[in-house]
């Protein structure tokens, strides 16, 4: 008899708040394990509103939804963000434990271990007890493995970073095309990009996709040359094909590994990103792409001219080496094994 899983998290939908790295690796994870012969796997959306506080609405009822399930199950499989994690992560843990089922707890992005930090003694403890005791935590970087192994001690930390599906590519023609494609707010460094782009001269393009944040961009954003709209999870690839380095110039606090990563390097992109957070452990310095100093227009410039008809052909071949640890065929029998141990 197959062991049966139930996989909670969120997938992208309609509504463009609910697309982000963490969903679309989600949904890209969601459908390896389903064709998997060797389990019989369910899911369960944690999120269905998306609007302003919608949030509150799927958390009251959300753990009622899982508490009609939960008796079906040998394995509950958690994919979750750091406000999951403080809210009705431990819930679910401590009724899934309390049951006698074999908990999995996925952790995405790379702040957990500073959120912990930064919590009363008496969070932490609750957390130690709930979350921190589920039978495996996969670990998005290896800074959070390292901090949590060298806290707690304790064993069933596994670094299980985004992945993506690989991807048939040509090799390309260096042609000075620069790309953005992330959630359009400032702590992604849009603000630099703008910059970058008037500093620059016309032979270079450099054009930006995704959702834009009008909290801080008025609809007169819309309206610039270099925005392009939003794209469809399906429609990531065929872009990024057509465009020669990522750009990322991110101080977003919870960044982890983007997936917008893992696919640019799926296609042998190089990549310009910030020394910021674990982002050093994808990209490395003039190997695969650039890194520069968070909020520095000067630095993008120059990351940007450094690429050339000489070099670029080895950044993306080591783009695509570098690809090799994010497969997600290897991610998912890495937690297809879990599953059966």
């Amino acid at each position: 008899m197959k062991n049966k899983i139930l996989l909670i998290g969120n997938i992208p939908g309609k509504n463009v708040n609910s697309i982000g790295g963490a969903n679309t690796y989600t949904y890209a994870l969601l459908k390896k394990l389903k064709s998997s012969d060797l389990i019989e796997l369910d899911f369960i959306k944690i999120r269905f509103f998306w609007f302003k506080y919608g949030q509150v609405i799927d958390y009251i009822f959300f753990p009622f939804r899982f508490l009609f399930k939960i008796h079906k199950y040998d394995v509950i499989s958690i994919h979750a963000t750091w406000d999951f994690h403080l809210t009705i992560g431990p819930f679910i843990v401590f009724v899934s434990r309390l049951l006698g089922k074999k908990v999995i707890y996925h952790f995405f992005g790379g702040k957990f271990h500073k959120v912990y930090q930064s919590l009363p003694e008496l969070i932490k403890k609750y957390l130690d007890l709930t979350i921190l005791k589920s039978d495996y935590k996969l670990m998005e970087t290896k800074r959070m493995i390292e901090f949590f192994k060298e806290h707690k001690r304790r064993d069933g930390f596994i670094w299980f970073p985004n992945s993506r599906d690989k991807v048939d590519s040509e090799q390309k023609t260096y042609s000075k095309k620069f790309v953005f494609i992330s959630r359009v707010t400032p702590n992604k460094g849009i603000d630099y990009i703008i910059e970058a782009i008037d500093v620059l001269d016309g032979k270079y393009t450099v054009d930006i996709y995704g959702p834009i944040d009008r909290n801080f961009y008025n609809n007169s954003f819309d309206k610039q040359t270099f925005y392009k709209g939003v794209l469809s999870s399906d429609e990531v690839i065929s872009t990024l094909q057509c465009y020669d380095v990522l750009v990322l110039p991110t101080f977003h606090p919870g960044e982890g590994y983007p997936g917008i990563f893992i696919e640019a390097m799926s296609v042998g992109m190089p990549i310009i990103a910030t020394k910021w957070n674990a982002l050093d452990e994808l990209i490395v310095d003039e190997y695969n792409g650039k890194l520069i100093e968070i909020k520095s227009t000067s630095d993008l410039v120059n990351a940007i001219k450094f690429f050339n008809e000489n070099n670029y052909q080895t950044l993306s071949n080591n783009s695509l080496i570098k690809f090799n640890d994010f497969d997600i065929n290897l991610m998912s029998k890495k937690i297809i094994d879990l599953y059966l141990c």
